[in-house]
């Protein structure tokens, strides 16, 4: 996410070193091959760290007590935290451009950026309100148990604004909710459409599992990943420029929801 930020403000160049650079979309090819890899994201590289001599080292923070922070600026490197991730709305997410305008000097640049997007946003939810959406899954089994976010969350947040009948909207958590298989097939069996299920195929996503098959959008072929603009390394735009603009997430939401796949940008039908 924090390339999505640095790529749209047009910073690259001062990105130096990341952790698993084959994860991420939008670095060119010369980028890639003078990116320094600082190892795990969970525990980098204090030695990969200190050795590429950066100003500054920007980090998400996950667990109460995690030990990089300090590691960090024991090296005597000064941490910056973008916890864009703990916001429960797509707009919250994409004005975290205005952090990293800050931080190297191009605040009005990120101000620009950030009241386009809030206003294409804004448009495009006032669209929703013309229609009435068809109905919306998401997710898929995984180990015995389906995670479907609840209503508070970035995404009942993102399929209440694309205008979707979505069967947990109303419920105000901001934490993904656990069915067992019986609960998502007594709850959304008969759904017109099935987004974010991380599968590339409606034969792997049987192959998962079978009883994939039950369900009605799956039946009628409306099953959609967020995996149209990935990498072979599985490095996907998605979680890069998709934080920065949610309304090109919200407007393919949109389409799908109303019959229409063509010019998708983020979503990818499975076949």
């Amino acid at each position: 996410t924090h390339i999505g930020f640095m790529h749209e403000l047009e910073l690259m160049d001062k990105v130096i070193g990341v952790c698993r650079p084959n994860r991420i979309y939008n670095l060119t090819d010369e980028q890639r091959a003078n990116m320094i890899d600082i190892g795990d994201d969970i525990q980098p590289s204090m030695e990969a760290i200190l050795l590429a001599k950066p100003d500054a080292v920007i980090i998400s923070t996950y667990a109460e007590g995690d030990q990089v922070p300090a590691q960090i600026e024991a090296l005597d490197i000064p941490v910056f935290y973008c916890n864009e991730w703990t916001e429960t709305t797509p707009l919250a997410r994409s004005e975290w451009i205005r952090f990293f305008g800050a931080i190297f000097g191009c605040l009005s640049k990120a101000d620009s950026i950030c009241a386009s997007v809030q206003d294409a946003y804004a448009q495009l939810k006032v669209d929703s309100l013309k229609f009435k959406g068809k109905s919306l899954m998401s997710g898929m089994s995984w180990r015995g148990t389906w995670y479907v976010p609840a209503g508070g969350t970035f995404m009942g947040n993102l399929f209440r604004d694309a205008g979707a009948q979505y069967k947990y909207e109303g419920n105000p958590s901001t934490s993904s909710i656990p069915l067992t298989m019986e609960q998502a097939i007594q709850d959304f069996s008969q759904a017109d459409v099935w987004v974010g299920c991380e599968a590339n195929s409606l034969k792997e996503l049987e192959a998962i599992d079978k009883k994939h098959t039950w369900f009605k959008a799956f039946q009628t072929g409306q099953v959609y990943n967020f995996r149209r603009r990935t990498l072979h390394s599985g490095a996907n735009d998605f979680w890069e420029s998709g934080t920065v603009h949610p309304e090109h997430v919200l407007q393919d939401l949109q389409k799908v929801l109303h019959g229409d796949t063509t010019d998708l940008y983020y979503i990818m039908r499975l076949k």
